[in-house]
């Protein structure tokens, strides 16, 4: 297996951009944005709905949307109070899917929780993923390397909490220098080309991802197993999780590689189980679901183009960044007005953040005009 040796931290405001490269390839791309639950944190809910005759009910943790509980005993009554734990985050416009916590959790989450523990309400948030990270890969790790510039040193010291590792806070725009952008791009596009000329074609609904292989100028039998490792490594880059359909190209020896898939995934640290070809010679599998995938965080779920949010995160960032390169007194930003309603309302506190470092009001001006996607950032 790869070993991760570095992990890249882009910190913004509202929002932590984790890469973790092996020997400088990308084989993880983790977004986390402030205010999503993430897995294992536990929450005191209260049963708002039961969904009869599926073993389901909604349950509200004080989030948007009420989170999905099922339960494998007696279902509780609507109103009563239950402590559950994140098993899935929110993703593609739904709450998060949610489990009764374990008294040990419980305990353990009470003691460090305030005093108001009526429902709804957060016991204890789950590790920052700078630790999860750090953790996981302190056997290999050897660079941290953070990026733009780390408020407080917050993230440097939680890293030398957990690891005797190098850490180093850098101006510059690392996920540029290190090749993550390009992978970032790559990863939110339908196509990756295979060397000797293949395609692989990944496109996620709903329900599921569909995977189709295009041999282009390769023979089919060798376009398939080439495509193999390709696929299983966009999987995890891409963070997708649910059902997965691999359409192979009709030719011999597709039984093999259903072993050359179980193989490849083994690399990953996500749970991911190859169930073998249908009886079209399709390939099967399902990967855990622990976290939105990028396509959910960053593209508008009709089309292949950027969400507001990843718009307003992205103007954040980059405009944090270029007036702290530049030492600049004043910045301003021109942007779409959904943009900019966007960061006055529900995104108001990656714009406080993002005031916070620049010591600094951030002026948005709503261009009617603008491309949704696009924004302009004037420094003084």
């Amino acid at each position: 297996m790869p070993a991760i040796d570095t992990l890249l931290i882009d910190r913004g405001p509202g929002e932590t951009r984790i890469a973790a490269l092996s020997d400088g390839t990308v084989l993880e791309i983790y977004v986390h944005r402030d205010g999503i639950p993430r897995v294992d944190a536990i929450y005191r809910g209260r049963v708002v709905k039961a969904l009869s005759g599926s073993g389901s009910c909604f349950v509200d943790i004080g989030l948007d949307k009420p989170a999905i509980m099922t339960c494998r005993s007696k279902m509780p009554g609507e109103g009563v109070p239950v402590d559950v734990r994140i098993v899935q985050a929110p993703r593609g416009g739904k709450g998060a899917k949610v489990a009764i916590a374990e008294v040990a959790e419980v305990s353990a989450a009470l003691q460090s929780a305030g005093d108001d523990t009526s429902p709804p309400c957060l016991l204890r948030d789950a590790d920052h993923p700078v630790a999860t990270y750090t953790e996981s890969y302190a056997a290999t790790l050897k660079s941290v390397i953070i990026a733009p510039s780390d408020f407080g040193g917050r993230l440097a010291a939680l890293v030398k909490e957990l690891s005797d590792v190098a850490v180093e806070v850098v101006p510059d725009d690392i996920f540029s220098m290190y090749g993550v952008d390009a992978e970032f791009e790559c990863a939110l596009g339908r196509e990756v080309t295979v060397p000797g000329g293949a395609t692989v074609v990944i496109e996620t609904t709903a329900a599921l991802t569909t995977v189709d292989i295009d041999a282009g100028p390769m023979d089919a039998a060798a376009a398939n197993l080439a495509s193999i490792p390709i696929i299983a490594r966009q999987l995890r880059l891409r963070s997708i999780g649910g059902p997965i359909i691999v359409d192979l190209i009709p030719a011999p020896g597709r039984d093999a590689l259903v072993g050359a898939m179980r193989e490849a995934v083994a690399e990953d640290p996500v749970r991911t189980h190859v169930s073998g070809l249908t009886p079209e010679g399709r390939l099967e599998l399902n990967r855990r679901r622990i976290r939105p995938s990028l396509a959910d965080l960053y593209l508008r779920a009709v089309t292949p183009a950027p969400s507001i949010e990843s718009v307003a995160f992205d103007l954040l960032r980059r405009s944090v960044r270029q007036a702290m390169t530049a030492g600049s007194v004043r910045v301003s930003v021109r942007a779409h007005p959904r943009i900019v309603d966007a960061l006055n309302g529900e995104l108001r506190f990656a714009l406080d953040e993002a005031e916070q470092a620049l010591k600094t009001p951030l002026t948005l001006v709503p261009k009617a005009d603008q491309a949704l996607d696009q924004f302009d950032i004037y420094t003084e």
